[in-house]
Formats: C-alpha cells, structure tokens, sequence
C-alpha cells in the first residue's frame, strides 16, 4: 500500500513539473517572439507607413506649387498665395516634412504629433512648438529602437554636423551645436521639459531631436540642439478651430444670433462674457480675416505659450493600453492552457491544430497593446 501511495506521489510531482517546464518553454517563446516583433516586426510596419508618407509628401508639395502657380481673375498677386498655413500645420499623424541626416545616412518623413500612433510612423512634431525652417525651437521626437529607430544613432552626431529640412516653405540646413565634453548631445532627466521652450537668449532659430536614453529604456532622454544656418521663413500660426455657440436667440427681432459659452476659471467660477473682453488681448480680435500672420522677422514669442507635462506619450508609453495588454495576456495563456488540457484530454494534435490560430490571434493583439504601453 505504502509503495502504491509513493508512485502516485512521484506520478504527481512529476506531472507538476512537467506542466510548469512547459509553462517556461512556452514563456520563453513569447518573449523571443515579443523581441522579435519590437525589433523587426515593428520596422517592417514603419518602412510601409513611411513609402505611404513619402508619396503624401510629393503630394502635399505639388498641391502648393499648384496653387501658388494658379492665376486669379483680379490679378491681384497676394490673392494667387496659397494659404500656407492649411498646408504646414496637418493633423496628427500626416506628413509635414522631410528630414536628412547625411552623416547618419538618415532619410525619413516626418508627420504632425508626438502620440503612441504618430511615432510609429516616423520622427513625429510637437505640435506646440514652431514647425522646422520657422523662427523659435522646432522640437521632433523619435524612436532609438523600435518602429523603425529613426533616432537610433542621433548619439554619433558630431558638432557640426547637418541636418537638413525640407517643408512646403522650402529647404532649411541646421548644424549640430557642440554641447559639454565637446559632444554633439547631451543627456537629461525626463522631467527636463525646459528643451521645448521658447527662449531667445541662446540659438533662437534652431531644432531640438529628442528620444529615449539609453536604448531601451526610457530613464533619460537624449538631445540634440542644431542651429539654423541662415535666415528662418515666415512663421505661420496655426490655423484657428472653429469656436462653439449656442443659438438662443429663436429668430427674435433684434436678438443676438448666438450666445458663447461662458468660460470657467480653475475655481469652478464663471466669467462673464463681459469680464471676458475686459481681459483678452485686442490685437489677435483685430487681425485680418486671413488666417495667416506672416512675421518676417524673428519675434520674442513666435507661438503661444502651452503647459507641457511630458515628453509625450509616443516615448512614455500609452498608460490607456496597459488594462489592454494585461486583459490580452491573460487571453493568450488561457487559451494556451486550454489547448494543452484538451489536447491530453482528447486528441493531441488536432487540438493544438484547432487552438492554434485563435492563439495566434490573441498574442498578436497582446503584442500590439504591450508594446503600446511599454516605453520608448
């Protein structure tokens, strides 16, 4: 009896061991996997965003070139000028530029935003900064290691070295300002967000590269500040949102035809549409009705000044993808433990044959959703 009662003990034990032996092969095979799509899987994706940007680009060039070359019936010269603010400042995720690095053999488009789905297209723009070839900080982002690591070597610039722009404006060249040590980089907290600002002390028109630091990691971030060589273009702002209102007036004589929201202060107060114009400045209400403001000479505050609070989600991960990512991992194992216990169960390989492609299907939105909330 007793002998009996040891081999099942060692029959147990030994199943117990095996389960969680398979349990580490099967984990070391997500892992290579998940390295595997970070690393290749994700450039592939980026090198097919980047043919699409490429050719948006050539477009979005012709279209001005189109326009600026399409005579008016007035005759009127400043009338045939395309609206170049429309075209410069696109939405998040569209092409606004080319980028070249010759010394880092770097060619890539560059697209409007900082956001987890603009940076995996390419370098992306911070948009509250002014757009490269305009005077102030132009400020770009990029990945060092996955989705194609456009800034993957920004740490072998030397001072000196060019980088060169191209916008619907035209082309600009910025040259790598030596930094301490004589390198062409230098290396911050992540809470260092005084690289964005628009200063006018030191290099007034120059372009800021921002990633990660060191490689796969987000514990630092790597900068690289370049000055612009020669004079900046125009500076456009951005095009102005529509503002919301609300028509109470039912089509009464002498009514007003809208009414503004009233705006709330921090206190949870409202401001009175009266105490409103009290307090906003006059000259942008005074403007022309263009929505361009062309400033041919460098101004102290060349954009409005924003709060910023990171660098970014496109390098700080997504933290709206973190339930995701647990939700899917739990998936993929569940349906990985079930194969395996119907697979003991019933027949073997007709089971792993069955569960296969909903496994597959489930490790690859798991991928997708970790990867998104991982660091840069």
């Amino acid at each position: 009896m007793g002998s009996i009662f040891a081999n099942v003990k060692e029959m147990l034990i030994s199943r117990i061991f095996r389960r969680i032996g398979q349990t580490m092969i099967l984990l070391g095979l997500l892992t290579l996997l998940f390295v595997v799509y970070q690393l290749w899987g994700t450039s592939f994706l980026t090198d097919r965003y980047q043919e699409q940007l490429e050719s948006d680009f050539e477009e979005l060039v012709d279209q001005v070139e189109e326009v600026a070359d399409t005579p008016t019936e007035s005759g009127n010269e400043s009338e045939s000028e395309p609206d170049l603010a429309e075209f410069l400042w696109r939405s998040e995720g569209e092409a606004i530029a080319q980028l070249n690095i010759p010394s880092l053999s770097l060619s890539k488009t560059v697209v409007a935003g900082v956001g987890v789905e603009a940076l995996r297209k390419g370098p992306g723009h911070y948009s509250h900064t002014p757009l490269p070839g305009m005077p102030g900080n132009s400020a770009l982002a990029g990945h060092r290691t996955t989705w194609g690591a456009p800034f993957g070597e920004i740490n072998k610039l030397e001072p000196g070295d060019e980088i060169l722009i191209q916008t619907v404006q035209g082309s600009f060249t910025y040259r790598v300002v030596e930094q301490m040590g004589g390198r062409g980089h230098f290396i911050i907290s992540p809470d260092r967000l005084d690289v964005l600002e628009q200063d006018y002390d030191t290099y007034p028109n120059r372009l800021t590269l921002i990633s990660c630091h060191p490689k796969l990691t987000a514990r630092q971030r790597i900068i690289v500040v370049a000055e612009l060589i020669g004079d900046p273009a125009d500076y456009y702002p951005p095009p102005k949102r529509p503002t919301f209102s609300l028509d109470l007036s039912f089509d009464i004589q002498g009514a007003d035809t809208s009414t503004p929201i009233e705006a709330t202060d921090p206190s949870g107060e409202q401001t009175s549409t009266e105490n409103m114009s009290e307090q906003v400045s006059p000259p942008q209400a005074e403007t022309t009705p263009s929505p361009i403001e062309t400033i041919t000479e460098p101004a102290p505050t060349p954009v409005e000044s924003a709060e910023v609070s990171s660098f970014g989600e496109g390098l700080e991960g997504d933290k709206d993808a973190v339930a995701p990512a647990i939700a899917w991992g739990v998936a993929v194992f569940m349906i990985g433990f079930t194969t395996l216990l119907v697979g003991s169960r019933w027949k073997k390989w007709p089971s792993y044959l069955i569960g296969f492609f909903p496994f597959i299907v489930a490790v690859a939105i798991w991928f997708f959703n970790l990867e998104k909330a991982l660091p840069s």
